[in-house]
């Protein structure tokens, strides 16, 4: 039988020539491996109490809508002043700061008005939602040092609704007492609300201005004459509501997108289509809804007041019986498109106040308004925008609670109300409360809530799980899903919340 014979020189050679392949290889892998290094180093880790070394997250710091004062004087320390606090103002501190620091300085909770973020103010009438949200206006719009800091004041925008029309005015108007305040009306309702502005700044020894809210047709684009025609994309949408649709498209197309909306060629095109009486009937009420807002014609240069300023505040308010809640949002949303995006000198804040008088269910012109609000929270970093909604109803839209960078729960007494916020916020929902260690998950919620009904005027829960709270072993710690008990600082402008009480004449 033949022998087979194994050559050793070949199969040491493939050996050989094996291992150097591999060798290579190994060596090549190693390379590419480090070459990608640079792009994936990571910062060291946080603790299980979410502790950061502050050369680890100095952007996270300087974005952190809220900084205790301790942090505060822990970036102070930097020998780079860019890593300091830039631009704050106090908003309050803890109750409990009170009882413990009787003889010391209360130590303040700073809100960092140098980055954009969105709080959402919920409680009972009487609660202290809207003074909390004034005060972040202060905030926002004054130079003052017992303030705080704050080289580049912001430009501020405020939509108001009454929907029971009673006697008073936006709360946010009292700023007028230091700040330059500006409110747009509809014409329908000028002269009533005009004189109660100015009676009220007139009681408080300061002046503001007051005009009809009349929209530029040089801010008209296809988007918004949709909106102000209120063409909804929901629904069997009747003939002349298609021939509006073709006709704003047909323009836009001929304009290429470019330039404003021709209002004029617009209307001259609607009107060469034959429409039923039927159909002409509402379509003539949007056009009367539209032109009755609409500045057609500029009749003397001047400032438009939709485009904020620094340090200065514009209300909105279209309190009016003949304003109807839908007309009310299709109007807001077109006021916040213009102001967002005309607002360029400055930063800019938006405040919602008493939004659940027209942010209701049901409506479409809310639920697109509502988007449109959630859109400007979501891209708030790329705009430059701080959004404030003051509601005494937290059922509104609850992606308004989910995106909303700071959540603060004022006096409420509703176990609705509870149910949505343990739903929507961390540190309701998983409740870490050192007094109630060991008890059932539905003892705790029970005792919060019970802490929420005692909550006193001007007190309130505070979430912000990106806050910055303390330093302990030179690491900053966040707040995460832990809550604290807040009392929001007195006013520096005159306060228009207060309760009027039977004694007291008009």
């Amino acid at each position: 039988m033949p022998t087979s014979t194994i050559d050793d020189s070949t199969s040491d050679g493939g050996t050989s020539s094996s291992y150097s392949s591999t060798s290579s290889n190994v060596t090549t892998n190693n390379d590419e491996l480090l070459r990608y290094q640079s792009l994936l180093s990571q910062p060291t880790s946080s603790n299980a109490q979410g502790c950061m070394p502050s050369d680890a997250d100095k952007e996270e710091l300087r974005i952190a809508p809220l900084v205790w004062w301790d942090v505060k004087s822990h970036l102070d320390q930097d020998p780079n002043p860019a890593n300091h606090l830039q631009q704050y103002a106090i908003l309050g501190n803890f109750v409990s700061d009170i009882h413990s620091q009787q003889q010391q300085p209360v130590k303040p909770v700073l809100l960092n008005t140098n980055s954009p973020w969105s709080a959402f103010l919920c409680g009972s009438q009487g609660s202290g939602k809207s003074h909390t949200m004034s005060t972040m206006l202060e905030n926002c719009l004054l130079q003052q040092e017992e303030l705080g800091k704050n080289p580049n004041p912001l430009a501020a925008l405020v939509l108001h609704y009454d929907g029971a029309r009673g006697s008073g005015v936006c709360e946010a108007a009292y700023l007028c007492s230091r700040v330059k305040t500006t409110v747009l009306i509809s014409a329908s309702n000028y002269g009533n609300l005009k004189r109660r502005y100015e009676d009220m700044a007139r009681k408080h020894g300061a002046t503001i201005k007051v005009k009809r809210l009349l929209i530029s047709t040089e801010h008209l684009d296809t988007e918004r004459v949709k909106t102000l025609m209120a063409v909804t994309r929901d629904g069997d949408v009747p003939l002349y509501i298609q021939s509006l649709i073709k006709i704003i498209r047909e323009i836009a197309i001929e304009r290429g997108g470019v330039g404003t909306f021709d209002y004029q060629e617009f209307k001259a095109r609607l009107e060469k289509q034959l429409f039923s009486e039927r159909q002409n009937q509402p379509l003539r009420l949007r056009i009367d809804l539209l032109e009755s807002f609409l500045e057609v014609e500029r009749k003397k240069a001047s400032r438009d007041s939709l485009i904020g300023s620094p340090g200065e505040l514009t209300i909105v308010d279209l309190t009016d019986p003949m304003v109807d809640v839908d007309a009310a949002c299709v109007l807001f949303d077109t006021c916040l498109s213009i102001f967002l995006a005309q607002t360029k000198r400055c930063g800019k804040i938006v405040a919602l106040d008493e939004a659940h008088n027209y942010l209701l269910d049901g409506s479409d012109a809310a639920k697109q308004f509502t988007g449109k609000l959630l859109k400007s929270i979501r891209e708030q970093r790329h705009q430059g925008t701080r959004v404030v909604i003051a509601t005494q109803e937290p059922t509104l839209d609850t992606k308004l609670l989910d995106l909303c960078s700071i959540v603060m729960v004022h006096r409420c007494t509703s176990p609705a109300w509870f149910d949505v916020l343990k739903k929507h916020i961390a540190g309701v929902y998983l409740d870490h409360d050192s007094d109630h260690v060991g008890e059932s998950k539905a003892a705790r919620e029970r005792a919060l809530f019970q802490k929420i009904v005692g909550l006193k005027l001007g007190e309130s829960f505070l979430f912000c799980p990106t806050a910055a709270m303390d330093v302990e072993d030179n690491v900053v710690g966040r707040m995460l899903d832990r809550f604290v008990k807040f009392r929001t600082r007195k006013r520096c402008t005159a306060d228009g919340g207060l309760t009027r009480l039977a004694e007291e004449k008009s």
